[in-house]
């Protein structure tokens, strides 16, 4: 049972970590996040590059999804689930473009699901390679683990420009 624990938060760590940060953003400064956008086109432009970017990558997933499923699916559940869940971030981030103009939680949402996405891909790939190529998951993890240093390094000054804006 304990163990079954510790797989799902294995598996499942970088959702639980969006949640988390998505709610430390919004505890640190609740009124900036809930406020209607009044810069409208600078919001624009940066969730339609973000849209453009979320768009191209989730077309190389669903990509890999298929190519997965068309191998021995079974075999594969594991990094099929962390990749649907990578394309369901990057889903979230193409299509959150409709609505970012409203407040200013959606570009942050938008921003973060673009991100996530992308650590759940490197995530994913990373759990193919241990699979297929199990020599070659310590230069896998390893250039995740880089990813995600870089992600986070960023994290504190994130949230502390979160709470002074």
């Amino acid at each position: 049972m304990f163990s079954l624990f510790l797989e799902i938060i294995a598996q499942w760590f970088l959702l639980i970590l969006f949640l988390v940060e998505l709610g430390a953003k919004v505890y640190l400064n609740k009124e900036h996040q809930m406020a209607t956008v009044r810069d409208q086109s600078t919001y624009d432009e940066i969730s339609q590059r973000q849209r453009g970017t979320a768009l191209s990558v989730a077309s190389l997933v669903f990509a890999g999804i298929t190519l997965l499923l068309s191998q021995n699916a079974p075999q594969y559940v594991e990094q099929i689930e962390v990749f649907v869940v990578a394309f369901g971030f990057l889903l979230i981030a193409a299509f959150a473009h409709e609505i970012t103009l409203t407040r200013r939680i959606m570009l942050t949402i938008q921003e973060m699901a673009l991100e996530y996405g992308l650590l759940m891909l490197g995530f994913g790939v990373y759990l193919l390679i241990s699979e297929i190529v199990e020599g070659a998951s310590f230069v896998a993890l390893g250039v995740f683990s880089v990813v995600m240093i870089i992600r986070f390094a960023s994290t504190p000054g994130e949230l502390q420009a979160h709470q002074n804006t």
